[in-house]
């Protein structure tokens, strides 16, 4: 007890020594701080960090950002795209650039930091800046704090439409934020992956991100506008396309085999009643291009080992058209002349223009040729004419698709679906009428006719019995959008 009694005076009067002061001097008594320094300021700088990335990291380039009072600051990225450094009293939102390093020269990202944390530099953020600004990114670099603001409040908005444009143009779904989903710039990171795909399908689509912003501004509001996609056929989607009696479609680094087997076949495999081999690639993807839109197919191809020529198997292009481009589903008892008047087959011959009058097409490197309007090769099968379009079997060689009756049939298009076609497969499951071993009459159900989609690439014919192999590296399709193929 007298301890804790002891313990209590000695407390008092150290109260009461720190309570005495003399006068207004300031400052008196027992003071914890001496009279005249100031206690240390507060820290007012906040941590920012992020990832820059084109699919690739962004290695070695500098980061600069620049806020809405004026406060900037910059880091260089590592390896791995990854960055972070600190702002002094910033007021958000700060703009955020890369440059240099392993970026390509004169190439330069913008992002837009809204709170701090972490905000991410790709060509995502590039493509949404553009769309919430409607200026080339770069304008916002020297923004006023007000028009910051005002970009700001529109980043939401123009995030949700390029998201949407993504998916419409075939990337898929993308459910991560642009701006704040962390992410390595690594294969098998879902944000990386479809930064690398974005990469790939400009570059096929020989185009750049200056290109694509450019054009997005350019299209406004305008719903038709699509970015260039690379769809990558895998071993799988190849192996699920039904080929014609012994023809495979194989690929392998990259590049696709077309093989035909030597020798004949029973009847049956064809609507035409045809014993020969064809293999088929179909490219999905490509259904309602207007035939008027259609600007150019690129084949990057090599041919048959053993030479090519009169008599020999080789590749060529089909693509079924609607005329009218009417999605109406056909009626369940439509015949396969009903279906033949309205679903027509474009047809592009290599062998007039590519084989028999140059050597652009090799049998030891691969090449690429140019498909156009203009090119000699063109016609359609039979049927009612459309223009000046050689009509099926009555051709030379020389006709171009520029005859085409355009006010007729200004919304013929390119469409998937059942054709009729007397050289594709047949789908002898669909009814009782479609079994047999010889061709099928015009009053034959339109159902014995399988579906397939898009424009064709076709090795052979329904009597080819030679063997034959070609081989394939990308098809492109320039149309409204440009879209190429590629194989795993």
């Amino acid at each position: 007890m007298k301890k804790s009694l002891g313990s209590f005076a000695v407390s008092a009067l150290v109260l009461a020594l720190s309570g005495c002061g003399g006068g207004g001097g300031g400052g008196g008594g027992f003071p914890f701080i001496p009279s005249g320094v100031a206690p240390p300021p507060a820290d007012s700088s906040v941590a920012v960090s992020g990832t820059a990335a084109t699919g690739a990291p962004a290695a070695g380039s500098l980061v600069s950002l620049r806020c809405a009072n004026g406060v900037g600051a910059s880091a260089t990225t590592a390896a791995g795209g990854t960055w972070s450094t600190k702002l002094d009293a910033p007021v958000f939102p700060c703009v955020v650039t890369v440059s240099g390093g392993s970026l390509p020269s004169g190439q330069k990202l913008h992002s837009l930091l809204r709170a701090a944390g972490y905000v991410n530099i790709t060509p995502l953020t590039e493509l949404i800046l553009a769309r919430a600004a409607g200026a080339t990114p770069g304008s916002i670099e020297t923004a006023d704090a007000a028009a910051l603001a005002a970009l700001a409040a529109k980043l939401e908005a123009a995030q949700a439409d390029i998201v949407a444009l993504l998916a419409e143009s075939g990337y898929g779904a993308f459910a991560s934020n642009p701006f704040t989903t962390q992410f390595k710039a690594t294969a098998g990171d879902a944000y990386d992956d479809l930064l690398e795909h974005l990469a790939l399908s400009l570059a096929d689509g020989d185009t750049t991100l200056d290109g694509i912003v450019a054009a997005l501004l350019a299209a406004g509001e305008d719903d038709g506008f699509d970015l260039p996609i690379t769809r990558t056929l895998t071993s799988a989607e190849l192996a699920a396309q039904p080929q014609l009696n012994k023809a495979h479609l194989s690929s392998t680094a990259g590049v696709l085999s077309m093989k035909l087997d030597a020798g004949g076949n029973p009847g049956g495999a064809y609507v035409g009643g045809g014993t020969g081999n064809k293999a088929v690639l179909q490219m999905p993807g490509l259904a309602g291009v207007k035939v008027h839109d259609l600007q150019k197919v690129e084949l990057e191809l090599k041919g048959e080992a053993a030479g090519i020529g009169a008599g020999l198997p080789y590749a060529y292009l089909n693509m079924t058209v609607d005329l009218h481009c009417d999605a109406t589903p056909l009626a369940a008892n439509a015949t396969l002349d009903q279906v033949r008047a309205r679903r027509r087959i474009l047809i592009f011959d290599t062998f007039y223009n590519f084989i028999q009058n140059s050597t652009a097409i090799s049998t030891s490197e691969f090449k690429s040729i140019a498909i156009t309007p203009a090119t000699p090769g063109w016609r359609i099968s039979a049927g009612t004419p459309v223009g000046t379009v050689a009509v099926n079997p009555n051709y030379g060689g020389s006709e171009t698709l520029e005859g085409f009756d355009y006010a007729a049939y200004p919304d013929a298009c390119i469409m998937d679906g059942i054709t009729g076609d007397g050289g594709m497969p047949r789908n002898a499951a669909a009814d009782a009428a479609c079994v047999g071993t010889v061709g099928l009459p015009g009053s034959a159900p339109a159902v014995c006719g399988a579906n397939y989609r898009g424009p064709i690439l076709v090795l052979g014919d329904s009597g080819t019995v030679t063997a034959s192999e070609w081989s394939v590296k990308r098809v492109k399709v320039a149309a409204k959008r440009k879209q190429t193929f590629r194989f795993e």
